[in-house]
């Protein structure tokens, strides 16, 4: 094909045609950067398909974090619900002596919670996929910052304030009461007389109960439900994406 043209050019200058070859030239110039710019199409709508590849699988990721995360929420809420009625039968002074034969979660008040780690492996390919090409996923992407910096920074925030908050109470019972001695968070469940006593009559160990009760379920729980319902939120905006591709 090459020798083709070069043949016809060869013979439009022998034959003095210049305006011929002139036009010729301009439309040869035409065909070849045609020629680029197909390439070029070509090449862009590879290193897209192969871009909407890579970020799927990062939708993909971040919607199984968001799954597994749904998983362990539930059963902190589900293991929190009796919990907290324990909680407000001594901040109400509900609780009876008889009460504590049977109550399975009062030995975690003041003294426990259930911890949680939000996975956020999904979210930072994301974040360093936007870094690498300069790009961003719009609405979705002010949702999962939303979720992922926001709210998560609040739950870690509550997390270190009950972790503060259970663990100077604990040194102050280590340091101060005997029954501490023969107390057992784990295994059967039994509380000594003396414990009994202390739950139900120390004012220190009540107004405890309530500092952690505020930061336990006003704060940490509430804040867990929230990033529920916003996680099933933006599954479905990840499905609806998926979908559209």
């Amino acid at each position: 094909m090459i020798k083709f043209f070069r043949k016809i050019r060869q013979n439009m200058l022998t034959e003095n045609k210049f305006s011929k070859y002139l036009i010729y030239a301009i439309g040869e110039i035409i065909l070849v950067v045609i020629g680029i710019l197909i390439a070029l199409s070509i090449n862009n709508w590879h290193q897209e398909k192969q871009q909407k590849k890579v970020l799927n699988n990062i939708y993909a990721n971040i919607k199984a974090d968001l799954q597994q995360d749904i998983i362990n929420i539930d059963e902190i809420i589900n293991f929190s619900q009796p919990l907290e009625k324990d909680y407000l039968a001594i901040i109400n002074k509900t609780r009876e002596k008889d009460d504590f034969k049977d109550c399975k979660y009062c030995k975690y008040i003041n003294f426990g919670y259930p911890d949680i780690n939000l996975r956020k492996n999904g979210f930072e390919l994301l974040l360093n996929y936007n870094q690498q090409n300069n790009t961003s996923s719009g609405s979705l992407s002010i949702k999962l910052n939303s979720l992922y910096v926001d709210l998560s920074n609040k739950i870690s925030i509550k997390i270190k304030e009950l972790a503060l908050n259970n663990n100077s109470f604990t040194e102050i019972v280590i340091t101060t009461q005997p029954w501490f001695a023969d107390f057992s968070f784990y295994g059967d469940v039994y509380y000594s007389d003396d414990f009994i006593e202390y739950a139900l009559t120390d004012l220190g160990y009540r107004n405890r109960a309530k500092s952690s009760y505020d930061l336990y379920f006003n704060g940490y729980i509430s804040f867990l439900k929230e990033y529920k319902i916003k996680s099933l939120a933006i599954i479905d905006l990840i499905d609806e994406k998926l979908a559209d591709e």
